[in-house]
């Protein structure tokens, strides 16, 4: 239900209203008197408007023109049109395209009236007759109450006996001109073809943001499972149709008198896998309270990333390797322990042991400057300590030496190291490595402290 000029009237009516005789457009007053009973439901613009534009995004699968837009007072349904004829050959003809079409929408469970036509008005009037996607209708043949004229044009015309379209573009050009104006004539020649469409095109947005209205509020993480599925469905379409994937996303969990719930999924390497992503968030959902039933859904993403195809594998056994599924395994576990719970060590081309590595929040590359010879460096302890741990003398009297000195002198630019290091073992077979301090035995003092440890 919707107002129009302070008069609430029908939008769209479910099958039981409409075998009692209730129809769009109708004044709800009227309905009312059919159906005393009747559920009536506010129109809500903000979650319709957010629904097109996804579904403008999923049309860019189809099409790179792509015209939306909501009922208003100069729109008399929501509407999506997409010039199909480019794709043809993609989609190995006209008829393997509308049943893929009709396959989306159906999976997205969203109820529709479509039309094919020679041009956005006439694939609009098609879809007014609710006949679906039939490729072999002509114009002729539509009633002309399928056609967007004005009510008054509409009543002359059935006055006059043209019911039909073909009757209608019989009449000479110049009459209708003259008995109605050049707005009917300038809508037949759109009609036809002949002339600009004049509908404003979809562009497709640098982020991905919407939100998802629920129709009931959910008052655990469990009960959002089925929700998730859907709203990242519709995000996998959207990806899909503008060729893109996201590496972070923001979702939020509206509650209606608490501040939002706000989680952040950042992916280790772009995506557009709806259950890759479904995935990720429900980890992240184990660890959160909710601290109110949730209301609605949001999500907002980074920039779309141009999606990386790779080429096929020669052999399809080559394509499961764990290989390929390691970047689905780490965002699960970065989803349930913290995404700064797991990392990569890079080697930083600095001698001392505590400057020599950094953690990284993805695999990075090796820079060029970079030729030291690893692999004829000494021997690395895994595990290094935070703050290196002072050796006392009874401990050092317990150790076997192994290996050392070996002298490590850098770092003169900012706070200088002059260090002998050497490897030791325990009594109980442990392998330390410990260092004296030469910076302080040169004042008299020898000092060792525990640096690492070998695994």
């Amino acid at each position: 239900m919707a107002a129009r000029q302070q008069r609430q009237y029908v939008v769209a009516a479910c099958p039981k209203a409409l075998t009692v005789g209730i129809e769009p457009g109708m004044a709800l007053a009227d309905a009312r008197l059919r159906q005393p009973e009747l559920d009536v439901l506010q129109r809500e613009p903000a979650p319709e408007r957010a629904a097109m534009a996804r579904l403008a995004g999923w049309a860019w699968g189809y099409s790179n023109e792509v015209h939306w837009a909501i009922a208003d007072a100069h729109v008399e349904c929501s509407r999506l049109v997409f010039e199909i004829g480019a794709s043809l050959k993609l989609f190995h003809g006209q008829g393997p395209l509308l049943s893929q079409v009709e396959s989306d929408l159906t999976h997205l469970a969203y109820r529709y009236r479509a039309g094919l036509g020679q041009s956005p008005q006439s694939a609009l009037a098609f879809a007014r007759t609710n006949t679906g996607l039939q490729p072999d209708q002509t114009l002729g043949q539509l009633p002309i109450d399928c056609l967007d004229l004005t009510a008054p044009v509409q009543q002359t015309l059935a006055a006059s006996g043209i019911a039909r379209t073909d009757a209608l573009l019989a009449l000479p050009p110049a009459a209708l001109t003259r008995r109605f104006g050049k707005p009917l004539l300038d809508a037949l020649e759109r009609l036809q073809g002949q002339r600009p469409h004049g509908l404003t095109l979809y562009e497709l947005p640098p982020r991905y943001d919407t939100r998802h209205e629920l129709f009931g509020a959910v008052e655990a993480t469990q009960g959002l499972a089925f929700v998730l599925r859907r709203v990242f469905d519709e995000l996998a379409v959207f990806l899909k149709g503008a060729d893109s994937a996201i590496q972070t996303l923001r979702l939020k969990l509206v509650h209606e008198s608490q501040p939002e719930t706000a989680l952040i999924l950042k992916l280790s390497a772009p995506s557009s896998d709806a259950r890759h992503l479904e995935r990720v968030a429900q980890e992240r959902l184990q660890r959160v309270c909710l601290p109110a039933p949730v209301i609605a859904i949001e999500l907002a993403s980074d920039r779309l990333r141009r999606l990386a195809h790779e080429q096929g594998r020669l052999w399809a056994a080559e394509a499961d390797t764990s290989e390929a599924a390691w970047p689905g395994v780490l965002d699960r576990i970065r989803a349930r322990l913290g995404h700064d719970a797991v990392g990569w060590i890079q080697y930083v081309a600095d001698h001392r042991p505590d400057h020599a590595s950094r953690q990284l929040d993805q695999p990075g590359q090796a820079s060029g400057q970079d030729t030291t010879d690893h692999a004829a460096a000494p021997p690395r302890p895994l595990w290094l300590l935070d703050t290196p741990k002072r050796l006392s003398n009874e401990r050092m009297a317990q150790l076997s030496w192994v290996s050392g000195p070996e002298r490590i002198e850098s770092g003169w630019w900012d706070s200088g190291q002059r260090r002998d290091y050497y490897r030791v073992l325990e009594p109980g077979g442990r392998q330390l490595w410990i260092f004296k301090d030469l910076g302080r035995a040169g004042r008299g003092q020898t000092t060792y402290y525990v640096h690492g440890l070998f695994g």
